[in-house]
């Protein structure tokens, strides 16, 4: 990878993992000061609505009471994906993507430090558990890299067949 491109790359993951860690505080400071655990706020009706829950476990509320697993889980994914993007991400969209995969788990790891579990508050019809900005950024994050990773690896596969010599 060309040396501005892998700046342009750490630029842009840094960019986003910022962006969604302030985002994600400054939603849960809100659902702190504004909802209440024992009451709903409808935001559309039948489909979206804000609570206010704490989680000391995982998604969908597995390991409750596992704080540190997860906090030490989290302080692995952002390593983990900032090795992954000095190395050279897959691109900037890959490296956007992996930026909001380790700017929610940083956000959520503020949470595991400061409160002892992370603030949900959003609630979604047919979605299975309440859940942050954070959880958001992680999961889209996750699917945007996967499709670049999918997407690139058949950009090259026909890259290297159109390269080939005939015959």
């Amino acid at each position: 990878m060309a040396p501005m491109a892998r700046r342009r790359d750490l630029l842009t993951s840094g960019a986003i993992a910022l962006l969604v860690i302030a985002a994600d505080q400054a939603t849960k400071v809100w659902a702190q000061g504004s909802l209440r655990p024992d009451h709903e706020i409808t935001v559309i009706s039948g489909w979206l609505w804000f609570r206010l829950t704490s989680n000391s476990g995982a998604s969908l509320g597995l390991l409750r009471g596992h704080n540190l697993l997860f906090a030490a889980v989290s302080i692995l994914v952002v390593v983990a994906v900032a090795v992954i993007v000095v190395r050279g991400a897959p691109g900037t969209v890959g490296a956007a993507a992996l930026g909001a995969v380790a700017g929610g788990a940083a956000g959520n790891l503020i949470d595991r430090v400061r409160l002892g579990s992370v603030i949900d508050f959003i609630e979604v019809h047919l979605w299975p558990t309440d859940f942050n900005l954070a959880d958001a950024a992680i999961r889209l994050g996750v699917i945007v890299f996967v499709v670049s990773l999918v997407l690139g690896a058949r950009w090259h596969s026909r890259r290297d067949a159109a390269s080939r010599p005939a015959g």
